[in-house]
């Protein structure tokens, strides 16, 4: 995987070509969900306009030319019996994932923005109001005079994350 693009700091003035996008949506149409009960949706962000509303939800957005916003109807995921949490968000974590990686092997950058108003979101984008939004995947290609956030790279140690039972 191209993992040193995986992190967008800087993006090129280039749209990301719609066979590219395709192959984005295949492979979060293929990303699994608790017994199969599929409650994402998915919406592709690249007109100027819902762009620009972007900006004014999130400052997380890098200029990037294409958003892939996921999120899940909750109620639609299966739910776990023993505390009845709604697996959703796992499902829809999945499927960001998914994506995030891809977008780095078709030559992408992307980053995974969680930080947005989600009042204003569901005001701007009222197609999303039955979903609860768990990220809007900024995608682009990656400018070479882009530095990397030291933060995104720094990982706590092994022994502190990783055990043995």
């Amino acid at each position: 995987m191209g993992r040193g693009k995986i992190f967008l700091q800087k993006v090129l003035e280039k749209k990301v070509e719609d066979e590219k996008i395709e192959a984005l949506i295949d492979i979060i149409h293929l990303a699994p969900s608790a017994e199969n009960h599929q409650p994402i949706r998915v919406w592709v962000v690249q007109s100027d306009e819902k762009l620009d509303k972007l900006k004014e939800i999130t400052k997380f957005h890098y200029n990037a030319p294409l958003s892939i916003a996921i999120g899940f109807v909750p109620g639609e995921a299966w739910i776990r019996e023993s505390d009845q949490k709604d697996m959703g968000i796992v499902d829809a974590s999945i499927a960001a994932t998914s994506v995030w990686y891809a977008a780095a092997d078709l030559g992408l950058g992307c980053v995974w923005v969680s930080s947005f108003d989600t009042e204003k979101q569901k005001e701007y984008f009222p197609e999303m109001k039955e979903c609860e939004m768990v990220a809007f995947m900024q995608i682009g290609y990656p400018d070479p005079s882009g530095k990397k956030a030291k933060w995104h790279y720094e990982k706590k140690e092994k022994a502190d994350m990783f055990f043995e039972l």
